[in-house]
């Protein structure tokens, strides 16, 4: 296997360069053929955010993105299960070479978003990832899988924790992004969005995110967005 020495190539912290559709697979296309190399076999990433609005073929809802987010806590736990204890440093240099033949910041894909992401536990108390596990099963991956080749296969989180994820912070594009998931919802499902369905449906489908815990203002201001949300999805139909 190639050397995995961290890289010293110095790069900007932060990616200017907008990522639309085309870019996006150039890049991707780049960072395959590193990863394959370095792997031996095709690498699996659970993504999330702007990315699966772009990339994904039924929704393609925003012209571009700044970063790729993707789980990398869990990526990491799949390969050593595999034997491979430093996945994650080869996974990092393949990035940071992609970032410099491209003149992309460090973060243009990034794992920040993992401190943050909830954990849960099974019916015997082990901790495991939710996300990361409802973003593999078999479900998931013939609706979610957003990027296909050789070295690298993206796979979105499931569209439940998409809408969780974008309602902890809305900001910025996430109203828009999840109208646009609830209205790709009702397209394909026939479903008549209200605020306690939609909020049934994340209880039931992101138990991690402990949604009875919530001080009653908090889940006040997450109600308050998910009816947003539903307005802009029926001002945008």
């Amino acid at each position: 296997m190639p050397r995995t020495s961290s890289p010293t190539w110095s790069l900007p912290p932060r990616n200017q360069t907008l990522l639309d559709r085309s870019l996006l697979h150039t890049v991707l296309h780049d960072l395959s053929s590193r990863l394959l190399q370095y792997f031996g076999r095709t690498v699996r990433l659970v993504v999330h955010g702007g990315v699966i609005m772009v990339l994904h073929p039924r929704l393609a809802s925003r012209s571009n993105t700044r970063d790729v987010d993707y789980n990398h806590r869990s990526f990491v736990q799949e390969w050593r299960r595999l034997g491979v204890k430093d996945a994650g440093e080869r996974l990092k240099t393949c990035i940071t070479a992609t970032a410099c033949r491209f003149n992309l910041g460090a973060d243009w894909m990034n794992a920040d978003a993992d401190v943050a992401l909830p954990y849960a536990r099974d019916v015997y108390g082990n901790v495991y990832d939710s996300i990361w596990t409802d973003a593999i099963s078999a479900r998931n991956l013939s609706i979610n899988t957003i990027f296909t080749s050789p070295g690298l296969v993206l796979v979105g989180v499931s569209w439940s924790w998409a809408v969780a994820l974008k309602l902890v912070r809305y900001q910025k594009y996430d109203p828009y992004d999840i109208a646009n998931i609830l209205r790709l919802g009702r397209q394909q499902r026939g479903v008549r969005w209200t605020r306690k369905l939609l909020e049934d449906w994340l209880v039931s489908m992101c138990g991690a995110m402990n949604y009875a815990a919530y001080p009653p203002w908090y889940m006040e201001t997450t109600r308050d967005r998910m009816r947003d949300a539903i307005r802009l999805a029926e001002v945008c139909a």
